[in-house]
């Protein structure tokens, strides 16, 4: 009984005592009074602005269709399909109800104890649903169950939900030939202040096969000539247009941080190469490194034109399992860690030219490594240059463990209070209550540590709780003014 009440327990991740008093004195008043900015997530706005129960809890926790919402957790399908009677077939197989599935998870669900993954699902259970039961083969039935009572009650809703978590902005990530019809409708959303971020990948991979596709989109969208000039002058009109939906940073996910100075003639010389001879190049050739630091340049000075921060998301080989991606596409799990990057190199003319710290009008750099190890090498660069900062681990680093080692590391390399603090990157709603506690709960283990080691005093863990929490969020992404209103 008692091994059983210290899983999730009140001290769950608190090893120190001092841990314990800085969460429960400090972090849970603070998240209660000042809620949750949430700057990088993948939520489905249009799931929360249509606000509709949810059907069942295989689609809340695991996979909602792409004709739908298009959300999974794949963090739950790549573990759970190493036991047999469990697969991505299975999963993502429409004949297959998902009764069925959820069945299926069940039978496998307990060898994944030990892992995170095991323990955010039941924290959503707890938190959300209220259902302390274990899953397993022989509770999934009473589960399904006590979920389904729970989504005929409105504060069950997705936007009763995320209020109950104290969500108060939560910045979407969007392609930019998007309409953001959906963040026009949010803004009648009581309580929750909701933003765009521009995400424009798609139209600088010039490797991907369907980048001539996606760039003939865009250009003809706005009515610009399919040039490298016409693309770059489509995506600041979009960039202008989310800057007045209150867009606060630009995304970009690469494999490598790419910012070499590389002039227009060249750019234009890549640019037709890959359009007009649809020459094909891979993610690593010279003129995909080139291309993008051109772009990334021209995003930018868009940034620095709009007061909006930069994030930089590496170090990902995506999509490497052939087969899961032939049969379901992308955000599937078949993502692995780049073991190599060439970071400072590649980023230190960007950084020189617009984080330098010269000026006032400079804004901000986040810079999130998919491979831990490169952390280091960013917060060195975080030291030389003013206007660059550490991103909280994400994705599959999202782990208690990980984060511990992150924040001591930040501690000790260089500020806790220059990290850009937690973000959920999440897609899955009750994640943003659950990714949240386990957040707070990991910093004050970690700041507990220090203070337990003498490392930190008494004014200085109450300083470094609050600006991981919440403070360096809002400063570093210029949000005072959205709190405010």
């Amino acid at each position: 009984m008692v091994e059983r009440e210290k899983f999730l327990g009140p001290n769950w991740l608190l090893d120190t005592p001092e841990a314990v008093k800085l969460y429960h004195d400090v972090a849970v008043p603070l998240r209660e009074r000042v809620g949750i900015v949430d700057v990088h997530t993948h939520h489905n706005l249009r799931q929360i602005v249509e606000n509709k129960p949810f059907p069942n809890i295989w689609k809340v926790e695991v996979v909602e269709e792409r004709e739908k919402y298009a959300n999974r957790d794949h963090h739950i399908l790549e573990l759970a399909a190493k036991f047999p009677g469990f697969s991505h077939a299975l999963a993502l197989n429409p004949n297959i109800s998902d009764y069925d599935k959820w069945m299926a998870l069940s039978n496998v669900f307990p060898n994944l104890e030990g892992d995170y993954v095991h323990q955010l699902l039941h924290l959503d259970l707890r938190r959300v649903f209220g259902i302390k039961e274990l899953l397993s083969a022989e509770t999934g039935h009473k589960i399904w169950k006590l979920a389904q009572e729970c989504f005929n009650q409105k504060e069950m809703l997705p936007q009763a939900i995320l209020r109950k978590a104290r969500a108060k902005i939560i910045c979407t990530t969007d392609d930019p030939a998007d309409d953001l019809r959906y963040h026009k409708m949010a803004q009648g959303i009581d309580g929750i202040i909701f933003l765009p971020t521009f995400r424009p990948d798609a139209y600088c991979n010039i490797f991907d096969p369907a980048w001539r596709s996606k760039v003939e989109r865009i250009c003809q969208l706005i009515g610009e000539d399919i040039t490298l000039k016409g693309l770059v002058e489509t995506l600041r009109k979009r960039h202008a247009f989310f800057a007045k939906m209150g867009a606060k940073a630009s995304d970009h996910g690469l494999l490598e941080p790419y910012g070499l100075e590389v002039n227009e003639k060249r750019a234009e010389q890549i640019f037709r190469r890959a359009y007009e001879k649809k020459e094909k190049f891979e993610i690593r050739s010279p003129e995909t490194q080139e291309f993008i630091s051109f772009m990334m340049h021209k995003f930018c000075e868009m940034n620095q034109e709009q007061g909006m921060t930069t994030q930089i998301h590496y170090g990902t080989i995506r999509n490497a399992n052939e087969y899961l991606f032939r049969n379901f596409g992308t955000d599937i799990g078949g993502d692995v860690v780049a073991e190599s990057a060439n970071i400072v190199e590649n980023l230190k003319p960007l950084l020189c030219r617009f984080f330098s710290g010269e000026t006032d009008k400079q804004g901000h750099l986040i810079l999130y490594p998919m491979n831990q190890t490169f952390a280091h090498t960013n917060l060195m660069l975080e030291r030389a240059f003013p206007n660059v900062h550490s991103g909280f681990p994400y994705w599959q680093n999202t782990t208690p463990y990980i984060m511990e080692h992150y924040l001591l590391h930040t501690a000790g390399s260089s500020l806790l209070t220059s990290s850009a603090g937690s973000v959920c990157d999440g897609r899955k709603i009750p994640h943003e209550r659950s990714k949240f506690e386990v957040f707070d709960r990991v910093i004050c283990k970690a700041v507990g540590k220090l203070v337990s080691t003498g490392e930190i005093s008494s004014n200085g863990e109450t300083r470094a709780v609050k600006a991981l929490m919440y403070e360096n969020q809002v400063r570093l992404f210029n949000l005072k003014e959205e709190l405010e209103e």
